[in-house]
């Protein structure tokens, strides 16, 4: 009898070890609409513990919340620069062009992507020359939906506190298996001293460009276990340091905002930057 019990005992402590450590990786297809182009890639986001891996085919950005680090890796180089998280400067700005400081608000409808059933989610937030609009439809029945979940409230609470909070909002109970991004170009809210005449000839520029819009649906979510190395940056890869963009200067925006050769505002191509890697 003792020996029965001892073997459930067993196998119960051996089913939790299981449970805790099981990771959930998720298969997504990504479309991306800017400027008249369309782009297709496929990506990969693995989560495990307070450990997240993103690869697309440009890059891989893996977050440690336990080191407090995040780590940017091009795979083409094999160099990588890493950040203390929560990130600032240009780590920060990555990581908010990709929904770090995302609040939503749950919303009416639901659907069915990819074979699950999912709940609306609805976010907003500034980026640069841009306004993110994003939503989200949540699978909480998706495999490894507590994983994901669990992962988002870690990073909540790290960033409690700091800039990159959300201001408000919920954490979406779930897998997002549809997630629609778009980032539009708002007002221009210049710094005080700029001629308004130039203040107009940069929001009329502003006003030309269409949204741009990201597409990202999960094809394939499964759970399992994922070995420790999966969230270290390999040893052949090379470390360098990360640049900062200047802050523009008054010759600088003085360039940017005098008229061209056809005595017409200068053009701006405005488009949200894409997540850097290093080089």
């Amino acid at each position: 009898m003792k020996s029965k019990v001892a073997a459930a005992i067993a196998i119960a402590f051996a089913l939790a070890a299981t449970t805790a450590s099981a990771g959930v990786v998720i298969s997504q297809e990504r479309v991306v609409s800017n400027q008249g182009k369309v782009s297709k890639s496929e990506q990969t986001v693995m989560v495990q513990g307070n450990k997240r891996k993103v690869v697309t085919p440009e890059r891989t950005v893996i977050t440690d919340l336990d080191a407090g680090k995040v780590y940017f890796l091009n795979p083409k180089s094999k160099k990588y620069a890493q950040s203390p998280f929560p990130p600032k400067g240009l780590p920060a700005a990555i990581m908010v062009q990709e929904g770090l400081s995302f609040g939503f608000e749950k919303g009416a409808a639901t659907h069915k992507v990819a074979g699950y059933e999912c709940q609306d989610y609805s976010g907003s937030i500034p980026f640069a020359f841009t306004k993110l609009d994003t939503t989200q439809c949540v699978a909480s029945d998706a495999p490894g939906a507590k994983e994901y979940t669990d992962f988002l409230k870690a990073i909540g609470e790290k960033i409690k506190g700091t800039r990159l909070a959300p201001k408000g909002g919920v954490i979406p109970d779930g897998v997002p298996v549809l997630i629609r991004t778009s980032a539009e170009p708002h007002t221009f809210n210049p710094r005080r001293g700029v001629p308004p005449e130039q203040v107009k000839r940069i929001q009329d520029e502003l006003a030309k460009h269409p949204p741009a819009v990201f597409t990202t649906t999960a094809s394939k979510i499964e759970v399992k276990d994922l070995p420790a190395d999966t969230f270290v940056v390999p040893a052949d890869y090379s470390e360098q340091q990360f640049i900062e963009p200047k802050i523009m200067n008054k010759a600088d925006f003085k360039s940017l905002t005098a008229p061209n050769a056809a005595g017409h505002g200068a053009t701006i191509t405005v488009q949200p930057a894409a997540p850097a890697a290093p080089h």
